[in-house]
């Protein structure tokens, strides 16, 4: 397997923008080779190879907000808490009652109140590069992909693997929606399991070569392959049917507020797949939560940006998340997701994962 090491970044200044835009692009050509090389070995078929795919570029699954919203500026994000994880910690969930971080060959159970590790579960072959992790919650259970080879099931009240199933190709992103979980796998299909039965349910859906980020809202599934020149693929949750949205649409990070919103911060209707407004911003990811769109951007520091739906414009200030960026220091951020009090930000390379809270 190989280990990829962190990119460095200049002081950022005002050219942030554009060095997200070309740290991502160098960072999704760099996992794509290193998932090419895993692939091969796990599959040990041409058809496989034929089709080599991406692994664990910011890994991410989100789903339709239904907080409330909140007054414009009536409330100010803050951090209330940072907890240094021990090295590997990638991507995270939130959901039963905690905040859910895979490790190398562990899966972490974090307090959402005081964000420390109240327990570790041993999940061999979870990973951060190569065949890397995916993490989600939903019908009663943590759900957490490992090795390319399968998915682990966890109590969360007991903290312990209930059951591993055997998934062959099992990608880097994982999601339960209307009663199912979905899996995208490195032959570029995407799988439901029923959790009564922890089994493999109807045909596979393509939708292409990781890796992927996976969204629920306004009715469907949204599975983005950045695989190559990226695809988003609609699937209906009720009937499996796809259909692979225009190569305008770069991806689908995020839902709501009746829309989907990019990573670039372009806000696309899923009635007519059209862009419908821009904040022309580069994010790192962003999510839809208490009634607000929040990017995650790079400054002079990690920061997160709010964006009001009603406007289509940034309100507030910029929030600074950790330190400020030195010149040569390296960062990677690798997950960004949102739960009941606040939002949670991993950074990969510093080791560190972030909650921040609406404060008065």
């Amino acid at each position: 397997m190989t280990t990829f090491h962190p990119r460095l970044l200049p002081d950022a200044g005002p050219c942030a923008e554009a060095l997200i835009r070309e740290a991502r692009r160098r960072q999704r050509r760099r996992r794509l080779a290193i998932a090419a090389a895993v692939v091969v070995l796990a599959a040990g078929t041409a058809a496989v190879a034929s089709g080599w795919s991406g692994a664990g570029s910011r890994p991410r699954v989100v789903r339709a907000d239904k907080s409330p919203a909140l007054p414009a500026l009536a409330t100010t994000l803050v951090t209330v808490s940072q907890t240094r994880l021990p090295a590997g910690s990638f991507n995270l969930a939130t959901g039963l009652g905690k905040v859910w971080v895979t490790g190398n060959g562990v899966t972490y159970a974090v307090s959402q109140q005081t964000g420390r590790i109240a327990a570790t579960v041993a999940t061999p072959g979870t990973f951060a590069d190569g065949c890397s992790s995916g993490i989600a919650t939903g019908a009663g259970s943590v759900w957490v992909t490992h090795g390319c080879r399968g998915v682990y099931r966890i109590d969360p009240r007991s903290g312990t693997v209930t059951a591993s199933l055997r998934v062959a190709d099992a990608g880097d992103a994982i999601v339960v929606a209307d009663g199912l979980v979905w899996v995208p796998t490195y032959k570029g299909v995407l799988l439901r399991i029923q959790p009564t039965t922890n089994r493999v349910l109807g045909a596979a859906i393509p939708v292409g070569y990781g890796n992927w980020a996976m969204t629920v809202g306004a009715g469907a599934l949204w599975v983005t392959s950045y695989y190559g020149n990226s695809t988003t693929t609609r699937i209906d949750l009720a009937t499996g049917s796809a259909r692979v949205l225009p190569d305008s649409i770069s991806d689908v990070e995020t839902a709501g507020a009746g829309s989907l919103w990019t990573s670039y911060v372009n806000r696309i209707s899923p009635a007519t797949d059209k862009v419908i407004a821009s904040v022309k911003i580069a994010a790192w990811q962003v999510v839809f939560w208490r009634g607000s769109v929040w990017a995650l951007t790079l400054r002079r520091s990690l920061a997160i940006l709010r964006i009001d739906p009603a406007t289509d414009r940034i309100t507030g200030r910029p929030v600074a998340v950790g330190r400020p960026i030195r010149r040569g220091q390296s960062t990677e951020p690798s997950s960004l997701a949102a739960g009941p009090t606040g939002l949670w930000m991993l950074d990969y390379s510093r080791h560190t994962l972030f909650h921040l809270a609406l404060r008065p």
